[in-house]
């Protein structure tokens, strides 16, 4: 929602702008509207001047967080000016709080009498019809008759007998279908009927992905959450789905319990799953072996599984957990030069891969004996950082990287982090040994790739016969409906130069 404020501008009689262009005269002036954000309005100030030229924005009052939100309340008002769009992207992590920002800049342009369009502006509600159908419970599948039943036991060991063959089902969010498509194809979008939204717009971007695959499955697929947020229990009864499927990421798992009773009287069963979990190197197949049977696809989750199998087997030849001399790796998430992100202990997250490739992660000395061990939200005092001089610095949440090729354009990766003080200096840095993975991955059917990518990083000679490009491209002409090129899983220092020539 969008609120204009009003504001003072000057005559309408200038000029129509030629850089951007405006359809009419544009009125030089303030205007300040509010358009929502992630934690409430925020209230967006901008000035134009007679050529139709955005000279300053400013961001009043507002709820969003002091770290990720306060980096796109300063950012996105400077990538507008400096590009005079509004075609920017947003900021890793505070996606909400950018397209606010985008809305009501969008807003005060309108209300100036120049046309936002022109600035490269797609509204939201434009956005989504293009890509979302309206909702149209007809178009649901059709209840199969029940010729059995099974009794599966969950990750968190619960039993939870399902009627078979299932008819439709639900999930936490929409990456969880990725495990679902090398068992049933095409026919994983027609029997879904519900799912809940990550950060990055999952939901939207699944289906520009896939629609054209697929054809229009968005008719009959409710959205049964919002990012890191409970269930909406009314959508979930009323998509009616016969499973659904929860991993654990964004606290789906204590959400999805919160509503097991009603759901569960409404003949609506509750699977968890959990990737990464605490054992990557299993929770995929694991993951698998578990859909195989609910999906009666038994074998397909055999042949899925096995292929996993074996690029781990690869890595645990070579007894990397065990090595004297490891290199040193900082862990972080959607960092910037002001802000220090989370970072993870070896027991979780991203965590995970690295200590699966043989990194010696530094945050373990200082957090892995704490109760918080497994969270994702730690953070380390960045004179620990500085004294450890990490030989590799590993990222994630900062550039795009998910479904990123549905983007028009692409930018060169930003790679703000190295302008800290004192991070010039660090091995890692010094050696442009920084790199960032599509932050979705770890929790990911293809979480494989990030390890083994890792591990050639880390140990070159030993892996220089290792492509773990061509390793991914396998396993996406062997089990999925689209390419590998969906993403850019990985950037390094020097792709911001190779991305600007």
């Amino acid at each position: 929602m969008i609120i204009l404020l009003g504001g003072c501008n000057s005559s309408a009689t200038n000029q129509p702008a030629e850089n951007p262009p405006a359809e009419k005269a544009v009125a030089a002036g303030t205007y300040t509207a509010k358009a929502a954000g992630y934690h409430g309005d925020l209230e967006v100030t901008t000035e134009v001047d007679q050529e139709g030229k955005i000279t300053k924005i400013t961001i009043g009052e507002n709820t969003e967080t002091e770290d990720v939100g306060g980096i796109a309340m300063e950012k996105i008002p400077q990538r507008i000016i400096e590009a005079q769009s509004l075609d920017v992207d947003v900021i890793a992590g505070a996606t909400l709080t950018s397209k606010g920002i985008i809305n009501g800049v969008a807003a005060a342009l309108k209300e100036a009498g120049a046309d936002p369009v022109h600035y490269g502006y797609v509204a939201p509600e434009e956005e989504s019809e293009a890509i979302m159908s309206p909702l149209n419970k007809s178009a649901l599948p059709v209840k199969k008759e029940t010729t059995g039943s099974i009794t599966i036991k969950d990750v968190k060991g619960r039993e939870v007998t399902l009627d078979l063959p299932i008819s439709s089902y639900a999930i936490s969010t929409m990456d969880v279908i990725d495990y679902i498509i090398p068992l049933k194809g095409e026919e994983a979008f027609a029997m879904l009927v519900a799912s809940g939204q990550d950060g990055g717009g999952g939901i939207q971007k699944y289906a520009q992905l896939y629609k054209p695959i697929v054809g229009d499955y968005t008719q009959h697929l409710g959205q049964i959450s919002d990012h890191n947020a409970p269930f909406d229990l009314e959508m979930v009864l009323s998509m009616n789905p016969d499973v659904l499927i929860v991993n654990s990421a964004m606290a789906a798992h204590k959400y999805a319990l919160e509503i097991e009773e009603q759901l569960t009287a409404a003949g609506i069963s509750i699977v968890l799953i959990d990737v990464p979990g605490k054992t990557l190197d299993k929770s995929v197949q694991e993951t698998m072996k578990l859909l195989g049977k609910i999906f009666q696809e038994e074998e397909k989750a055999a042949e899925v599984a096995a292929f996993i199998d074996k690029q781990y087997e690869l890595l645990a030849a070579k007894n990397l957990a065990q090595r004297q001399n490891k290199p040193k790796v900082y862990y972080e998430k959607s960092g910037y030069s002001e802000v220090y992100g989370s970072t993870g202990t070896s027991v979780s997250g991203w965590g995970l891969p690295i200590a699966i490739a043989g990194g010696d992660n530094i945050a373990d000395a200082v957090l892995l004996d704490k109760a918080s061990a497994g969270g994702s939200s730690n953070t380390l005092d960045p004179e620990y950082v500085i004294k450890a001089d990490p030989d590799y610095i590993i990222l994630s949440g900062v550039n795009d990287g998910w479904l990123d090729s549905l983007k028009q354009k692409k930018e060169p990766p930003q790679y703000d982090i190295i302008n800290r003080t004192g991070w010039s200096n660090l091995q890692a840095v010094k050696n442009n040994n920084v790199y960032e993975f599509a932050h979705s991955t770890s929790r990911s059917i293809y979480a494989f790739y990030p390890c083994l990518k890792m591990a050639k990083l880390f140990y070159p000679e030993e892996f220089k016969d290792l492509n773990p490009e061509a390793v991914l491209d396998e396993f996406f002409d062997q089990f999925m409906l689209v390419g590998s090129d969906i993403s850019t899983w990985f950037t390094g220092l020097e792709d911001r130069i190779s991305l600007k020539k």
